[in-house]
């Protein structure tokens, strides 16, 4: 394929992941990972993406640069599941029902970890849903979910021990309408198509950094050739 040159990380979390720095601010993310070369990135806290359009009214000041919105999904299964959407609309209509699917905040402490900041680095309120939980709905019903949606459906970190599709499942059942599988920091796309060679055929291979700390941002990324740093351009590689 000609064209440029894109850099891409699917898996970024901010200061809204109750696991994720409180320095993790929409602001410094974009920053961050303009500084480390970047050229496009998608905001994935954990059931929610209440904080991307901070990240993509932060992001206007950069050039070549794209923020999109996601969200990492934990289906009932446990499955962690990345949602990846070109517009905010179709975001908030999967984030309505995540919502309603999810239970409230048990402690107050749990939810002043998940920090609402807006693109000047400000904390504009604490997150009511209990986001490290599991949403009370199936894989299946979240692949249709996002799918119904307009958006991509990413098996997380395929080869961690925990929360992928393969610990709970052991496998991937031949059913999943996934989009593409995600491989964590701790393997290359390389060796993952070895390991990983039954669904090498099915499905593209992707890369994320899982970032919950502003110094992991740039340490992992993948790259693709195009046209531009699109969300339909990064659509049709998938495809392609």
């Amino acid at each position: 394929m000609t064209g440029k040159l894109i850099k891409v990380d699917v898996h970024l979390h901010t200061c809204l992941s109750p696991c994720a720095e409180i320095t993790q601010s929409p602001k410094r993310v974009v920053e961050k990972a303009y500084e480390k070369g970047l050229n496009l990135i998608f905001i994935t806290d954990h059931n929610t993406m209440a904080n991307t359009e901070a990240a993509m009214r932060a992001a206007k000041m950069f050039d070549d640069l794209r923020v999109y919105p996601g969200m990492e999904i934990t289906t009932s299964e446990e499955i962690h599941t990345l949602a990846l959407f070109e517009n905010p609309e179709d975001a908030y209509s999967v984030q309505d029902v995540i919502n309603n699917n999810l239970p409230d905040v048990y402690y107050e402490k749990e939810k002043a970890e998940q920090i609402l900041a807006n693109e000047d680095d400000e904390v504009e309120g604490f997150y009511d849903k209990s986001l490290l939980s599991a949403v009370d709905l199936s894989l299946d019903e979240i692949l249709e979910l996002i799918h119904s949606n307009n958006g991509l459906a990413i098996a997380a970190h395929i080869d961690r021990p925990s929360f992928s599709i393969i610990s709970q499942f052991g496998f991937i059942p031949d059913n999943c309408s996934f989009d593409a599988l995600e491989i964590s920091p701790n393997m290359n796309i390389e060796s993952a198509k070895e390991y990983y060679k039954e669904y090498f055929s099915r499905y593209k291979f992707v890369k994320g950094s899982d970032s919950h700390s502003l110094n992991m941002i740039g340490s992992t990324y993948m790259e693709i050739c195009g046209k531009d740093n699109s969300f339909e351009e990064f659509r049709r590689y998938l495809y392609g």
